[in-house]
C-alpha cells in the first residue's frame, strides 16, 4: 500500500500531461500532492525535508542557468543564419536526408550532450532537423530522441556518482553502461527514422542504421576501454560521426563547390567545446582549486560563449542584446518546470517514497531484474537529471542486487542506462524541445517548414513508446546477464 501511496505524485504529474495541463502548473500539482503524501503517510520532520531541499540549490541554480544559456545561443545561432547553413552543409554532404537526420539524432546531439549535458544537444539539435525539412513536432521528438549519450553527458558526472554510491570501478560502470547501450542506440536511431520521416525511410536506411548505431556503440565502448568513462561521449560520438561521413563519402559523389568549411558559424561551438575540456583537464590537475566547479561548469561555458557569439557570428551586440527579452520569455516556464521537478526529487527521497517503490518492486525477487531499468527510468523521469535518478534509487538497487544474488555491476548499469532513457522524456526537456522547435520554426525563412506550435503531449507519447522499447530490450538482456 505505501508504494501505491508513493506512486501518488508521479501519477498525478503523468494524468494532469494527458489532460493537457502545462507542464508548470502539472509539476507544481504533483509537488503539492507529494507534501500531502509526506504528512499523511510518510511523516518527515520539516526541518530534514528544507535542508534537503536548500542541499540541491546549487544544482537547480546551474540547471536553469544551462537552460537560458542553451536557449539563447539557439536563438544567436538561428538570428545569424548559421543554423540554417550547417543545415544546408550537412544535406550537402550526406545528400539523402534520412542520413542527415541520423547524423544528426546519433551524431551532433550526442556530441553536444557530452560536451554539456542537460538536454543541450536537443537544443543543438532541432534547429538542424527543422532545417532538412521536418516540422516542429517531428523535430522536437527527432532531437529528444538523440538524448542517447547521457550516461556520458557532461563528460559522466552521473555515471560517477552512481559508482560512487553503489561502491563500485567508475570505468568498469562506464564499459557495463556502454555494453548496454547498442540496444538503445539501435532503437532510438530507428525511432527516429520512423516518426521522423515515416516507416518507408526506415526500411530504406536500416543499413545506415546500423553503421551508425554499431560506430556510435563502438566508439563509445572503445574509448571508455581506452581513455577513461569521462571523454567518451566526446570522443565516441566523433568517431561515429566521421563513420557516416565516409560511408556517405564513399557512396555518393559529393560536388567540390558545396564543401564549404563554415568556420565562423562552428566557431561557438569551438569556444564552448575547448572551454569545457580545458577547465576540466585543469581541474583534474588540481591546476584551478576551489574554482574547479564553476569554472569547468557547462553553464559557464554557455553563457560565455552566449557572449562571445555576436562577435564570433559578426551579429553585433546590438542586434544580440533585443534577443535576451524573448528567451527570457521560454525560458522562464522551462526553469520553473525544472526546479519544481527537482524538488519533487529530493521530497521523494527525504520523505521515503523512493525507497517505498523500490520495496515494492523488490518483491518480485530473482524477478526484480526485468524491472531495475524501469525503476531507473521513473527516477531520470521525475528529475530529468542522472544525478538526481542515482541519488535517488542507485543505493537501494545495489541493495537488491545483492539481496537476490544478483551481479551488483549489472544491476547499477541497468539503473544508470534505464533512468538516461527516461531523461528525453522527463516533462522539463520535452516542454523545451516544444519551445525550441516553435520558435526556431517562426524565425525561420524556409516557407515549407510549418509553424505551429508542436503539442508537449504529442511529444511525450511519442518519446514514451519509444522508450517502452528500449527498456523491453534492457529487461530482456537483464535476464541474460543474471
Amino acid at each position: 500500500m505505501n508504494s501505491l501511496w508513493a506512486a501518488t505524485p508521479i501519477l498525478t504529474a503523468l494524468v494532469l500531461m494527458a489532460c493537457r495541463i502545462s507542464a508548470p502548473y502539472a509539476a507544481i500539482a504533483a509537488l503539492s500532492c507529494g507534501l500531502a503524501v509526506t504528512v499523511l503517510m510518510f511523516p518527515t520532520p520539516i526541518d530534514q525535508v528544507v535542508a534537503a531541499e536548500f542541499a540541491m540549490v546549487d544544482v537547480m541554480v546551474e540547471v536553469t542557468l544551462i537552460l537560458f544559456g542553451g536557449l539563447l545561443l539557439n536563438r544567436l545561432l538561428t538570428t545569424a543564419g548559421s543554423q540554417a547553413r550547417l543545415g544546408d552543409a550537412l544535406i550537402s554532404r550526406v545528400r539523402r536526408p534520412e542520413r542527415a537526420l541520423l547524423l544528426i539524432v546519433l551524431g551532433v546531439v550526442p556530441f553536444a550532450e557530452s560536451v554539456t549535458g542537460f538536454g543541450v544537444g536537443a537544443i543543438v539539435g532541432i534547429p538542424l532537423l527543422l532545417q532538412i525539412g521536418l516540422p516542429p513536432l517531428r523535430a522536437a521528438v527527432c532531437g529528444l530522441l538523440g538524448l542517447v549519450i547521457v550516461p556520458w553527458g557532461s563528460l559522466a558526472p552521473g555515471t560517477l556518482v552512481a559508482a560512487r554510491l553503489a561502491g563500485i570501478d567508475f570505468q568498469r560502470l562506464g564499459l557495463a553502461s556502454a555494453e548496454l547501450s547498442g540496444i538503445v542506440f539501435v532503437v532510438m536511431g530507428a525511432a527516429a527514422l520512423g516518426f521522423g520521416l515515416g516507416r518507408s525511410a526506415l526500411q530504406r536506411s536500416w543499413l545506415d542504421l546500423l553503421i551508425m548505431a554499431g560506430a556510435l556503440w563502438f566508439g563509445v565502448w572503445s574509448v571508455n576501454y581506452i581513455i577513461g568513462t569521462p571523454l567518451a561521449g566526446v570522443l565516441g560520438s566523433l568517431f561515429a560521426i566521421a563513420i557516416l561521413l565516409l560511408w556517405a563519402g564513399r557512396r555518393v559523389d559529393v560536388p567540390k563547390d558545396k564543401e564549404c568549411t563554415l568556420v565562423s558559424d562552428m566557431a561557438p561551438y569551438g569556444v564552448l567545446v575547448s572551454g569545457l575540456l580545458a577547465t576540466r583537464a585543469l581541474g583534474a590537475l588540481d591546476l584551478i582549486g576551489s574554482i574547479e566547479r564553476i569554472a569547468s561548469s557547462p553553464a559557464t561555458w554557455l553563457l560565455i560563449t552566449c557572449a562571445m557569439s555576436p562577435l564570433l557570428l559578426r551579429l553585433g551586440y546590438p542586434r544580440a542584446s533585443q534577443l535576451i527579452i524573448p528567451v527570457l520569455h521560454q525560458w522562464k516556464s522551462v526553469a520553473l518546470t525544472t526546479v519544481v521537478f527537482l524538488m519533487l526529487g529530493v521530497l521523494l527521497v527525504t520523505s521515503g517514497m523512493s525507497d517505498a517503490l523500490a520495496t515494492g518492486a523488490s518483491w518480485l525477487g530473482p524477478a526484480y531484474p526485468l524491472m531495475a531499468s524501469w525503476l531507473g527510468a521513473l527516477g531520470g523521469f521525475l528529475t530529468g537529471s542522472n544525478i538526481g535518478a542515482s541519488a535517488m534509487f542507485v543505493s537501494i538497487q545495489a541493495q537488491i542486487a545483492s539481496a537476490i544474488g544478483y551481479p551488483v555491476m549489472s544491476m547499477v548499469a541497468l539503473q544508470n542506462v534505464g533512468a538516461s532513457l527516461a531523461i528525453m522524456a522527463a516533462i522539463p526537456k520535452v516542454m523545451m524541445a516544444a519551445q525550441v522547435a516553435h520558435t526556431t520554426a517562426v524565425e525561420s525563412k524556409n516557407s515549407h517548414v510549418e509553424k505551429r506550435r508542436p503539442s508537449e503531449s504529442a511529444i511525450l507519447g511519442r518519446i514514451l513508446l519509444a522508450d517502452a522499447v528500449a527498456l523491453t530490450g534492457l529487461s530482456l538482456i537483464a535476464i541474460l546477464l543474471g
